[in-house]
């Protein structure tokens, strides 16, 4: 499916993978900071380097420099951009750059699909498991600051594992739920991944949903009585009135609106496109997608053939003699394919 994009988050892509003055895409040689998050095999994977103007106090370091490498679509790159800049414009110590969430680079980046809100996620684990690396380096001692990291949180609460597929324990879904206010296993799946895999932490007892539910309970049970107030009496026939959406009433239960099901797109429906089907998406996601962002550099490009799941491509304009046109091709060409069309994509220059 395609994702809906801010015209911020886009354009930050395009600039990263263009390689254009003033973008992070890269590695801090000897940095003063270095934090990696995710792994190749989940899907995205990040590695964030920070280098410190330094001070005689080792707290009053300031970040001045900010790098990352990832492997991941528009969004993992996009934000991995929005953090080093906002680290940046703070020139905050690696200590207050602690205090930046995840909301505040989705912020900043005007929004992300709910489906892609794990990649601010992943920015943000990453920058601290940098920060702890700094601390190490420089000698100084979190700990007795007063500053508890996230592995530590967990420590002292019961970590119980709660999604096996990928090592995801209760603390951290519990203190991300109400950090990202997430209300559904939908929800948490695109945040944070947890159950994306087999699924059957999601309804288990004791798993994703019931952790949902006794996070949310004191606002249910707030929203319960205020439907209650508002329930209208009964009638004189003894009959309670048909809600609005036509559904008649449960015997006990308060007029809430039923929850909107979630949408199901053809991926996760598992449809498999013919070879016609599969021709025609991906010439609709390079007209509307990938050329659109081409041209506005002064570049383009074209479907040369496409053979099984090869996409055969050539590069027009400003795109053809640029240094970064491979960059271009996996970055930006390949990975909007594989994001909206089919995940197995290769994009070849001819």
């Amino acid at each position: 499916m395609a994702w809906e994009y801010s015209e911020k988050t886009k354009q930050l892509f395009l600039d990263a993978v263009h390689g254009k003055p003033g973008t992070h895409l890269g590695e801090i040689p000897d940095a003063d900071g270095l934090g990696e998050h995710g792994s190749i095999a989940c899907g995205d994977s990040l590695r964030f380097t920070f280098r410190v103007e330094k001070n005689e106090d080792p707290t009053k370091d300031v970040i001045v420099e900010a790098r990352y490498l990832t492997f991941g679509c528009t969004s993992a790159i996009a934000a991995s951009e929005a953090l080093c800049i906002i680290l940046e414009a703070r020139a905050c110590t690696p200590i207050e750059a602690l205090k930046i969430t995840n909301q505040d680079i989705v912020d900043f980046l005007d929004g992300l699909p709910d489906q892609k809100i794990h990649c601010s996620v992943m920015g943000a684990e990453a920058l601290e498991a940098a920060v702890v690396d700094w601390a190490k380096k420089r000698g100084v001692d979190l700990a007795s600051l007063g500053i508890k990291l996230q592995e530590q949180l967990e420590e002292e609460e019961e970590g119980r594992l709660v999604c096996k597929c990928f090592s995801i324990t209760e603390p951290f879904l519990r203190r991300k739920i109400k950090e990202l206010n997430l209300r559904t296993c939908e929800q948490v799946t695109a945040a944070l991944k947890a159950g994306g895999a087999c699924g059957n932490c999601l309804h288990a007892p004791g798993g994703i949903q019931d952790i949902l539910d006794d996070v949310w309970a004191k606002e249910k049970i707030l929203a319960q009585d205020a439907a209650k107030a508002a329930t209208p009496l009964k009638s004189p026939t003894g009959y309670v009135p048909i809600s609005g959406d036509g559904a008649l009433p449960i015997m006990g239960q308060t007029n809430i609106p039923a929850p909107k099901p979630a949408e199901v797109t053809p991926a996760a429906a598992g449809e498999t496109l013919s070879p016609y089907q599969f021709a025609k998406k991906v010439e609709a996601v390079v007209e509307n997608s990938i050329r659109p962002l081409l041209l506005r550099d002064g570049g383009d490009c074209s479907i040369v053939d496409i053979k099984g799941n090869l996409v055969y491509m050539e590069l027009h304009g400003a795109c053809k003699s640029c240094s970064s046109a491979d960059v271009t091709l996996k970055m930006l060409v390949e990975a909007t394919l594989r994001e909206q069309v089919q995940g197995d994509i290769r994009v070849i220059q001819v």
